[in-house]
This record gives structure tokens, C-alpha cells and sequence, in this order.
């Protein structure tokens, strides 16, 4: 399967009008060749023969990127003249170019977080500028995330059972295969923010021998990457890591120094990231002005531009809050929002997927990931009742649902306009909690959550429609 997905691929490349093709091509070939090593390892790590699916999804992960990026994505690169006002992937695309080419002087553009063009850009310096390179970068790191969520999934666990294997299905979350496939900064932040949370609880779980200063490095890395794109985010990360600290008590070690030390390194990088963001070129970054924008409706530049249009009985203009109060009352609407959005409506044509309108290919996979999201929601609540009632004999298990919670309410609180994009970040998160409670808890748990969410959303049909 290896040199049949490095055929297609290559011929696609070759084939194809782009800058740096032979770079390209050897960018390829490392980047699926160190994935189905990457595979190999974690099956052998694990002890789980039935993880030897691992590494021929990968390469069908590969072929899947390709295609999107081939039918849809590339061919509005090519075609696109100005991309002033379009869609920020595409204006990443091109202004990261324009970042090496102005000497990494980021005095042309103006953005809150100008470090997501330093991240593309020092891609672009290596390998060349083309829409395939940055796609293979975030395949690669997807893949990475990926099975270090297993790894540690397994370790949580503890005894493998048959099927354990399924959490391998990550790799096709819709959300992610569509955004690797883009210069986004959706599947990076899912990836850095997924190794720095989890990374951090592995070491004050003690679920797996490692040393303190290999979780320095990894956390540190990766926090580093979400201070440079998305500084917002680095604030749940530091209160899942304080969370994780109180929490989590580890059965093969005391609380110690060792601790201490890593929450003082993230107390470090909250501070300092703001700083390196305004350094960079962004706007300055406060974590008190961002809290305000995000707790008043009125005074978000999203809400009150002009190019925004808001529909006349818009259910995401209906939950811009108005103060602290109304901001925790709307959080858990519009949590489910985040969750279940664009659903019920489907606004995708056979047309426009055949004729490779990126717009449908974004909203087909951003429906299925929805439909992902409302199947997986009954398993990631019984994960984490489940989680909580055991904490006494395994606290391991709420490391999980410690980083993905806090992170999803960070997005759906953070952000005045409802963006499914945004959820991506913690879709991987999400998956972990859901494959924990669907190979951990009893049929009798499920079956009330399931109860307690399709109730929930029957009652917010029902008001969609009355409302609409």
C-alpha cells in the first residue's frame, strides 16, 4: 500500500503546476515513511497487535488529504487574484510567503495572533511554496497527536481489550482531514494543545515512566507553538495543568518538587506568551481585555463590524452576551451549538462537491463531524461521571476530560460568533473522552446519558423551529 499511495501522490505532485515539486516530492516520501515508523512504534509500545491497522490508515489518511486538497482546495488557490478579503487560511497561504520575502518583517499585515504567518512561513523557507507542503506538515503532526492520545488512552486503561484499536478512527475525524488540508491554524492548535495538556497530566498521573525534564521539553514546545498561534488559548491550558495538580494524585509517586517545578513553567509561559505575541507584530494581548470582549457582546469588533450580517432570528446573535451573568447562563447553549452547528441545516449541493467548491467540501466535512460530535457526547459524559465516581482508585482517567472540558468552554466562551472551525481544537480531545467511556463504562451509564442528551437536544429542536 506504501508504494501504491506514494504513486498517486507523486503523480499528482508531478503532474500539477507547482513551485518546489521536487521538494515536494521528498517531503512526501519522509513524511509517510516516518508516519508508518511512527505506527510501528506506538503498535509495539503498546503491546496491541490489532494496532497494526494504524499504519494502512495512515496512508489512507494521505490519499483522503490528497484528494481534498487536489478536488477542492489547490484549485481555489490557483484561481484566487486577491485574497484581501477572503477566507484567513487563504490569506495565511499567501502572507506567510510575503513574511520570508519581506525579510520576516510582519509590518504589512495586522493581526491579533501574527504568529501562525512565522509558522507557515518557516515551513515555506524549507520546503518551498506550495499548497501540498503545509498539508503534509499538518498530516504529519495530526498523526503525531494522534498517537500520543492513544498512548496515553492505552496507559489510562490499563488492560488491552479487543477493540481497543478503534480510537486509531481519530485519524479521520472529518473536521481534521479537512483542516490539514488547509493553511489553518484549527488542526495545529488541536495538536500542540493536545500535547501540552496531556503530556503534562502523563507526568503528574505517572501513568508511564518518564522524566521530568522530557515533559519540560514536549509541554514546553508545544505551549511555546499555542502562545505563538493562539495566545487566548494558553489559559486553559494553565488551568487544566493547576486543575490536573489538585486533582490527580498518582498511586506510584507523592506530590513533590517535580510538580511545582512544571506549574511554575506554565505560570511562565502565561505570562510571557502575550509578550512574545506583541513582539512578533500582533495586536497586544491582555487576558483581562480578552475576558471582557468575551463577556460583552457590544464591544466585540466580530459583533459590531460592518461585513458581518446577522440573520433576523439568528440563534448565535440571540446568545451574544451582555456581562458576566449572561455569559455563564449562554455557556452551555451555546457549548451544544458549538457542538451540533451547522445541523439541522445542510447546506451542501451534489454541484458544488462535484465542481469542487471549497465551501461544500468544508461545510460536508463540518456536518459530518457534527453528526460525530452528537454520537459521541452520551460516551464522553459517561466517561467523566465514570471517571469522577473512580477517582479514589484511578484518578488517571480525568486527565482527559480535565484538558478537554475547560479547552471547549474556552472556545464556545471565548468567541462571540459561533465558528465550527473552532471546535476543531479540542475534536481530538473529545474523541479520547468518547472511546474512554464507550471501552470503560456499562451499558446502564450510557444509556442515561444518551437519555439526558437526546432529550436535551429534542428540547432545543423544538425551540429551533418554534423560534425559527
Amino acid at each position: 500500500m506504501l508504494l501504491l499511495t506514494l504513486s498517486i501522490c507523486v503523480s499528482l505532485i508531478l503532474t500539477s503546476d507547482i513551485q518546489a515539486s521536487l521538494n515536494t516530492v521528498l517531503l512526501l516520501a519522509f513524511t509517510t515513511v516516518t508516519g508508518l515508523l511512527l505506527c510501528q512504534a506506538t503498535r509495539v509500545k503498546l503491546n496491541d497487535p490489532s494496532l497494526g491497522i494504524l499504519g494502512y490508515l495512515w496512508l489512507l489518511k494521505v490519499l483522503v488529504t490528497f484528494f481534498l486538497l487536489y478536488i477542492s482546495w489547490k484549485p481555489e488557490i490557483d484561481a484566487t487574484v486577491s485574497y484581501a478579503l477572503e477566507y484567513d487560511p487563504l490569506r495565511y497561504y499567501f502572507q506567510a510567503q510575503e513574511l520570508v520575502e519581506n525579510h520576516w518583517v510582519a509590518d504589512f499585515v495586522s493581526l491579533t495572533y501574527v504568529g501562525v504567518l512565522y509558522y507557515y512561513g518557516c515551513i515555506f523557507y524549507v520546503f518551498g511554496h506550495n499548497p501540498v507542503i503545509p498539508a503534509l506538515a499538518n498530516t504529519l503532526l495530526t498523526l503525531v497527536a494522534t498517537l500520543f492520545l492513544i498512548k496515553v488512552c492505552y496507559e489510562i486503561k490499563g488492560q488491552v481489550w479487543p477493540r481497543d484499536w478503534t480510537l486509531s478512527f481519530a485519524l479521520f475525524l472529518p473536521d481534521l482531514l479537512w483542516f490539514d488540508a488547509l493553511t489553518s491554524r484549527e488542526t495545529p492548535m488541536a495538536a500542540y494543545l493536545l500535547l501540552a495538556m496531556l503530556g503534562a497530566g502523563r507526568y503528574i498521573a505517572q501513568t508511564a515512566p518518564v522524566s521530568l525534564p522530557r515533559t519540560l521539553v514536549v509541554v514546553g514546545l508545544s505551549v511555546a507553538a499555542i502562545a505563538a498561534l493562539r495566545t487566548s488559548m494558553m489559559a486553559p491550558v494553565f488551568g487544566s495543568i493547576v486543575l490536573m495538580m489538585f486533582l490527580i494524585r498518582p498511586q506510584t509517586k507523592s506530590w513533590g518538587l517535580q510538580r511545582l517545578v512544571l506549574i511554575s513553567c506554565a505560570a511562565l509561559a502565561l505570562v510571557i506568551g502575550p509578550i512574545l505575541n506583541t513582539e512578533a507584530g500582533g495586536y497586544e494581548f491582555g487576558y483581562g481585555r480578552a475576558l471582557q470582549t468575551a463577556t460583552s457582546g457590544g464591544e466585540n469588533i466580530a459583533v459590531t463590524q460592518a461585513d458581518v450580517v446577522w440573520n433576523e432570528r439568528s440563534i448565535g446573535m440571540l446568545l451574544v452576551p451582555e456581562g458576566m451573568l449572561q455569559s455563564i447562563l449562554f455557556l452551555p447553549p451555546r457549548m451544544v451549538l458549538y457542538l451540533v452547528a451547522p445541523l439541522p441545516r445542510v447546506l451542501v449541493t451534489f454541484n458544488g462537491l462535484v465542481s469542487g467548491k471549497w465551501g461544500d467540501w468544508q461545510t460536508l466535512c463540518t456536518i459530518l463531524g457534527s453528526l460525530i460530535n452528537v454520537l459521541a457526547i452520551p460516551y464522553a459524559i459517561g466517561s467523566l461521571l465514570r471517571s469522577v465516581k473512580t477517582r479514589r482508585a484511578n484518578a488517571a482517567p480525568l486527565m482527559l476530560h480535565v484538558a478537554y472540558w475547560p479547552t471547549f468552554v474556552a472556545i464556545a466562551g471565548g468567541n462571540i460568533i459561533l465558528h465550527e472551525r473552532y471546535r476543531t481544537m479540542a475534536t481530538l480531545l473529545l474523541w479520547g473522552c468518547a472511546w474512554h467511556g464507550a471501552r470503560t463504562c456499562s451499558k446502564q451509564l450510557i444509556l442515561k446519558t444518551s437519555a439526558f442528551w437526546y432529550g436535551l437536544l429534542t428540547l432545543g429542536a423544538v425551540f429551533y423551529l418554534i423560534y425559527k
